[in-house]
């Protein structure tokens, strides 16, 4: 059986600082939240490590908002599918890399958030 990992979109676009996200985790707001890629499917973002604790595999993003202007704008939830760092006993880091899965998109959302993906993907290609 295939992990998250294993199936996530091939189609990852890598994205600039002007790219975040903000949502809610156990009660912690998270505003302007700094992604490095982004797919039809889900994101990379970078956390705070004194904020790692919070992040272990399978906890849920609420309120997941894509943050840039051509971005759908509608929240919608996450789950964390793999944490990057931040390990007890490992090197000390600045920031903790979050695997993020997308759960339960609105139709109108992920159609628009397909779209913008393919003319992105399509654009760093050519």
């Amino acid at each position: 059986m295939s992990t998250y990992a294993d199936r996530r979109d091939t189609r990852r676009i890598i994205v600039g600082p002007e790219f975040g996200i903000s949502f809610t985790l156990k009660g912690h707001s998270y505003q302007d939240v700094r992604i490095t890629n982004l797919s039809t499917g889900g994101c990379f973002a970078l956390v705070g490590a004194r904020d790692a604790r919070l992040f272990e595999r399978g906890a849920v993003l609420e309120n997941l908002i894509l943050l840039h202007t051509e971005l759908p704008k509608a929240p919608f939830m996450a789950a964390v599918s793999y944490v990057l760092g931040g390990r007890p006993g490992a090197q000390p880091m600045e920031m903790v890399g979050i695997g993020i899965q997308f759960l339960g998109v609105a139709e109108a959302a992920q159609e628009a958030l397909d779209t913008w993906v393919d003319a992105a993907s399509a654009s760093q290609q050519g």
